[in-house]
Order: structure tokens, then sequence, then C-alpha cells
């Protein structure tokens, strides 16, 4: 594991610890387009905003609480602290922190921890993705059988329902349905209207197993096309490779 990446996840340890503190004292907001903010998402995001640049010197972060910047000359750090946040919010061990690195138009390392589940998933563009510090294998390739599960957003499941492989499952968060694509809980998912910073580190570690990220029609996948403050659009999809399937 390079130096880079293991004080990535450091890093993470930190803020699973800050975000389980924040708990013990939690405050909720509704912002403007009705989703929840907490005081751990905020503190989270203040964390990573002193110790981000240290790490990618002259890099700058696009945070889902504190907004968008442009792509610095070391980078461009793209940060959730709080992913799942309503799963956090009332209990549920479904969330985590989410903080993933754009340069050089690519997406170039990805860090998640699932603090209630004890887990942290580091990965680096061509340089593989562990999980716990152990390597995980790469995903077993074909089809995606009716008996497996399929991680889809609500909104998709209305939408295209039978039109869509194995079993339907909704987690609520994006770092779930990566984390649990890339330890071969789910099968795949499939998702739409995130923006890139809710999704950046885990498309870095599938893509590091082995994983096929493209939009679900069939098109490639250019995060460069999505760095400003946009949802990813069409549904896109992270399944095994030749799943053999498309919208």
């Amino acid at each position: 594991m390079s130096d880079g990446l293991a004080r990535l996840g450091a890093l993470l340890e930190t803020c699973g610890r800050i975000a389980c503190e924040e708990r013990e004292r939690m405050k909720v907001e509704i912002k403007a387009d009705d989703s929840l903010v907490t005081n751990a998402d905020k503190a989270v995001e203040r964390f990573l905003r002193t110790e981000l640049d240290q790490l990618a010197p002259g890099s700058t972060i696009w945070g889902e609480e504190e907004g968008y910047a442009p792509e610095g000359t070391g980078g461009l750090w793209l940060v959730d602290p709080i992913d799942g946040t309503s799963n956090y919010r009332f209990g549920l061990p479904l969330w985590g922190v989410s903080v993933g690195l754009y340069r050089n138009g690519k997406l170039d390392l990805g860090g998640i921890i699932l603090p209630d589940l004890k887990e942290t998933y580091l990965g680096a563009r061509g340089g593989g993705a562990t999980l716990n510090g152990q390597p995980l294998p790469k995903l077993p390739p074909g089809p995606v059988r009716p008996s497996e599960l399929v991680n889809v957003e609500t909104d998709l499941l209305a939408k295209y329902g039978n039109s869509l492989p194995g079993k339907a499952r909704i987690s609520g968060a994006a770092v779930i349905g990566g984390t649990f694509v890339a330890s071969g809980r789910f099968r795949g998912l499939i998702a739409e209207g995130e923006h890139l910073y809710d999704v950046a580190a885990h498309i870095v570690i599938n893509r590091e197993v082995g994983a096929d990220v493209r939009y679900a029609n069939g098109a490639a996948f250019d995060e460069s096309a999505l760095v400003r403050p946009v949802g990813i659009s069409p549904a896109w999809i992270v399944f095994p490779q030749d799943s053999g399937f498309f919208l």
C-alpha cells in the first residue's frame, strides 16, 4: 500500500471516530432539497478540509456540505462526509465516510469507512483495492443470476422494474451499494442522479476489482465530464464484466 493511501486510511479512521462521537449529541437540520444534514456531516467535512491538502499539495476540495471548488494543481478531493445521513440519523448501520481524489482526468484514489460495520476500503488506480488491509479479489465475470442481489435506487426500481436482473435491494447509501459490490455481497448496482463526490471513492475501488463501470446504455463512464455540480445521468451501473446487461 502506498504511503498516500495509508495516510488516507488513517484520516478515515479519525473521521469514523468523529462521526460516532457526534452521534452522541445529534443535531439534525433539513436542507433546501428536504435531505437531512447532521452535526456529524459538518464536523467530518471540516476535519477533512484541514487535512487533505497535506496528502496532495495544491489540491482543492468539493464536499457535499461546503460546496464545489474547481480542480487545483494537485487534484480535486471529492468528499461525502456522511453518506447515508438518514440511515445514520435513525440508527441504521448502513452509512459511511467517502473520500476520492480526481487528478489528471481520472479518479485516482478512493477510501471509504463504514464505522458501524468496522470496515475500511481503500483503492488506488492501478494499485488494487483492500478491505481492512487485505486485498480484495477480482469479481467473477458473467451474468447476474436471479438469486443474486443488485442494489437499486427507489426511483429506478419503479421506472424499470422487471427489466433489472437479480433481486433488488435498496440500501439508502452509495457507500453501501458500492462497497457491497466490491466485497461480493451485491452482484451489482444501478443508480442515477448522484454527484461525483457521492460515488468517486467506490468507483476507484470497484474498478480495481474488475467491475464494469459504465452507463447502462453501454456508453463509457467519463468522470472528467462530471467534475462539476451536476447529477450523473443517464442511469449507470457497476456490474461484473460480461454481465450482458444494458438498458
